[in-house]
């Protein structure tokens, strides 16, 4: 029955390891089947499926449980074949991320990284092609699989640490840039994994937990900058005064700082026009920091806006405990100074962006040159015009 089964499946085996895409020596007329990464991993989603068929769950015994003894076998090791070829790509491309191609030295306006760009589009197509010629409501269950799930999860990880020895490096601007490249990085992978279901997101489950950790952090470190940056005096006065009031007590606290200094200061750094200018230039700012690709202007800004009133608020309560002064323009008539900013300055854009289409005729996309071919690098990449905006622009 051996000797049987052995002749029949000659020609099966070799058919099953072409569609397979498992590379081949020559062979007498010097043709060869050459590796396919993405085929390999798509024949290993479906042996591990096809695995399932081909169990005598019935006990017959004899030459039927022979057969399909066998029959496991050859996708076993068809499995073993397709699953070193697929690892093999992973672990260059891996060693291509972490070459962090792209990245500027500073990190000032790095954007999202051609790594973290190029991974949901490779986990697209992967999906696009195992759905092939399958019905429509099938969805392979990539995170059941062990070896998918942990060379995925394992690219998955090289993106986070390239990003660290990104934000790490000596020459990487610390003030603000390695914030700005983890925040914009970190929300994008966990954006784009949610987007494409429960599937990537139980998959990536581990990667968006530690990504949306290292968004927040980054996010609250990027934004305490820019409030102490923009607001210098006033956060100097009231942590002294914070400072003061944790010695001596609130009594006490006008005699280390004096009223006249605390009022001056105040009608000097936060009356209502010079707080109008101040929150501009921090939109601008924040606009110039943040890629359009990264997509996190609107969620940063209504995140600062909340910073904001916390520490207005807490600034507001020392200003009434300690001096019975009351704060203006209040906690929240700050908040409403920074919407108003917000949703000004996104209604100039999208009316300068609507100008430019207009004039231009259309926007037209540039011819790809075979320099931009060569730099594309991986494997993955196939599959205002106001006067606080000007300012904010001549910074950093």
């Amino acid at each position: 029955a051996k000797r049987s089964v052995d002749h029949s499946s000659q020609y099966f085996r070799y058919y099953m390891s072409r569609i397979c895409g498992i590379a081949s020596e020559e062979d007498a007329e010097g043709k060869k089947v050459i590796a396919d990464p993405m085929l390999s991993l798509v024949s290993s989603i479906h042996l591990n499926e096809a695995m399932d068929s081909y169990i005598d769950r019935q006990k017959k015994g004899g030459d039927h449980s022979l057969s399909l003894a066998y029959v496991r076998a050859t996708i076993l090791d068809m499995r073993k074949k397709v699953d070193k070829q697929w690892v093999t790509w992973v672990e260059e491309e891996i060693k291509w991320i972490r070459t962090n191609a792209g990245v500027p030295l500073t990190g000032k306006r790095a954007g999202i990284f051609a790594s973290f760009a190029r991974f949901p589009a490779y986990l697209d197509h992967v999906i696009i092609c195992c759905k092939a010629d399958r019905p429509t409501d099938y969805s392979p269950n990539l995170h059941k699989i062990k070896v998918v799930s942990y060379y995925l999860q394992k690219m998955a990880g090289s993106l986070f640490a390239s990003l660290h020895e990104c934000a790490e490096r000596k020459t990487t601007d610390q003030q603000y840039g390695a914030n700005v490249m983890r925040m914009e990085n970190s929300y994008f992978f966990t954006q784009s994994i949610k987007q494409r279901g429960s599937e990537m997101t139980t998959l990536f489950q581990k990667q968006v937990t530690a990504a949306s950790a290292i968004c927040k952090q980054s996010t609250d470190a990027y934004l305490g900058w820019m409030i102490k940056r923009e607001f210098k005096a006033l956060h100097s006065l009231f942590s002294n005064i914070s400072r003061i009031r944790r010695d001596v007590g609130d009594a006490d606290v006008p005699i280390h700082v004096p009223r006249a200094t605390f009022v001056r200061t105040l009608s000097k750094e936060s009356n209502r026009e010079v707080m109008k200018e101040k929150i501009s230039i921090i939109y601008a700012r924040m606009e110039k920091h943040l890629s359009e690709q990264g997509g996190l202007l609107p969620v940063a800004w209504k995140a600062l806006v909340k910073v904001l009133y916390e520490w207005f608020g807490r600034w507001e309560k020392l200003s009434t405990q300690c001096y019975k002064f009351i704060l203006e323009p209040s906690a929240v008539d700050v908040v409403r100074i920074a919407k108003a900013a917000g949703n000004s300055s996104r209604t100039r854009s999208l009316a300068s962006e609507a100008k430019v289409t207009s004039s231009a005729g259309g926007s037209t996309v540039p011819s790809e040159t075979p320099a931009s071919r060569k730099n594309k690098g991986s494997l993955i990449s196939r599959s205002k015009a106001s006067g606080a905006a000007a300012r904010a622009m001549a910074d950093d």
